[in-house]
């Protein structure tokens, strides 16, 4: 035997890497995958050519060079184009409108995005621009925190001591929560835990699979139903423009009603959120909303009794009223559509939300409710079960009749010739609670009928033609 023979068969470790480095010689070199010369841009409706170069300061024929294009005229939504020369961003550049639940913040830690870059991508001068609904350029594919769980930092609890808990190392969930120190991480903030996977909103913790607005706007005058879904329990309060939300459990869920005031200019308002874990952990968010113009009309009206406009008269009857459906009682009462209130509901003498002018003044007040035309004694209905929590005699709403339906949600019945119930009954869809008249300020014999959510007077009519929950 030779002695090379003779060294292999007494060191057969020797033999192992001997092959297992033939093999890397003899192995076929693999080929290599070119990078892209930039990210890629998803073509969307309304985009062209020109307009995509000028957005990203680049040149046309620099585009149809790197996507490739054989045919630039022929840009249809949904092609793939690659901009060259992009630097400081890659992965693939898509719109999305900004969810409720994800902010400005919670955007930069999801997708790894820097100040300059999100300023760049969106045009923005201030993190304030970026509102609920905003049509959002982000850059997917750059990181692990996609669908990341995320977790509240308890009061007390370090950076170190989350990290034990989610299972993450704590240099890193620095790094991806963008933290200048581990001293940054306060309690109540929501961090991306990316050891763990859980998708939901990315400025609430992992327990929220799901936070939403139905229609997901802010109207002037309008209802905005809040919905979050988790998968445990957990607590959520709110507030809106002055007032407070209130969330009930439904149906798995917990859902909020809530009215956005008709003196609400056009603009943005910070909706705040907060609330506590299964584990008791406390959370909060602000996130900058925009509400939209209910595009009410005008109207003026003539009186002769002047002593109702009297402002100090007015000030002290709304603020009492007011007062009074600020209470959102835990016990939901109605269910499916309500009833109309009124036997005549397609005759309108005024609509809700226009805004009045008497005797040729300035334009300084609202229309709260509906007024349902018709003659002294006219049958008025309870539109849903609900309590009267008031009966009396105002002076600028004449005989009044509210009832509370639970959740917050109250209806007023203003003007009555009669006040057929009392305070503290209950009643029923369609039940008889007064008649129609002609007191306090009124030009004529009419129901103004009234809905209030979370403190603030909604659309009426709204709440004939949907169901809400």
């Amino acid at each position: 035997m030779s002695e090379t023979r003779l060294f292999l068969k007494t060191r057969p470790w020797i033999s192992v890497l001997l092959l297992a480095a033939l093999a890397l010689v003899v192995q076929p070199a693999a080929a290599q995958v070119e990078e892209p010369p930039g990210p890629s841009y998803i073509v969307q409706p309304g985009d062209t050519l020109s307009s995509i170069a000028l957005r990203f300061n680049i040149s046309q024929d620099e585009i149809i060079e790197a996507s490739g294009l054989a045919n630039p005229d022929a840009l249809n939504v949904g092609d793939v184009l690659i901009l060259p020369g992009l630097d400081w961003i890659d992965g693939t550049l898509v719109f999305q409108d900004l969810p409720l639940g994800e902010t400005y913040f919670s955007l930069k830690r999801r997708y790894l995005l820097n100040e300059e870059s999100m300023a760049l991508l969106n045009r923005l001068t201030s993190p304030n621009q970026l509102y609920l609904g905003f049509n959002t350029l982000i850059a997917t594919d750059r990181g692990e925190l996609t669908n990341a769980a995320r977790a509240a930092v308890a009061p007390g609890q370090s950076l170190l001591e989350l990290a034990v808990v989610s299972g993450d190392n704590a240099w890193a969930l620095q790094a991806y929560n963008q933290l200048p120190a581990g001293w940054a991480a306060l309690p109540g903030d929501v961090l991306f835990t990316p050891a763990q996977q859980s998708a939901g909103p990315g400025a609430l913790p992992s327990p929220f699979t799901a936070f939403n607005v139905d229609g997901g706007r802010f109207v002037q005058g309008k209802t905005a139903v809040l919905r979050a879904s988790g998968s445990e329990a957990f607590s959520l309060t709110g507030e809106w423009i002055g007032k407070d939300i209130h969330f009930f459990a439904n149906e798995g869920s917990l859902v909020a009603l809530q009215g956005t005031p008709l003196t609400a200019e056009s603009g943005t308002f910070p909706l705040m959120i907060s609330g506590t874990t299964a584990g008791g952990a406390p959370f909060g968010f602000t996130q900058i909303v925009r509400v939209q113009s209910g595009n009410y009309p005008t109207e003026s009206l003539s009186l002769t009794d002047l002593s109702t406009l009297d402002n100090d008269v007015s000030s002290a009857e709304t603020a009492r009223v007011t007062e009074m459906v600020l209470n959102a009682s835990a016990e939901k009462r109605w269910t499916g559509y309500w009833g109309a209130p009124h036997p005549y509901i397609d005759v309108i003498n005024s609509e809700f939300g226009v805004q009045r002018t008497y005797n040729q003044g300035a334009y300084e007040s609202f229309h709260y409710g509906v007024d349902f035309g018709g003659g002294v004694g006219i049958e008025i209905w309870a539109p849903a079960p609900g309590e009267v929590i008031f009966t009396g005699l105002l002076d600028v709403r004449g005989n009044v009749t509210i009832i509370d339906h639970g959740w917050g949600v109250y209806t007023g019945y203003f003007h009555q010739s009669e006040i057929l119930v009392e305070v503290g009954q209950q009643v029923s869809h369609g039940d008889l609670i007064g008649r129609v008249g002609n007191t306090g300020r009124s030009t004529g014999a009419h129901l103004h009928w009234e809905v209030w959510v979370g403190g603030v007077s909604v659309e009426p009519m709204d709440w004939l033609a949907f169901v809400y929950p």
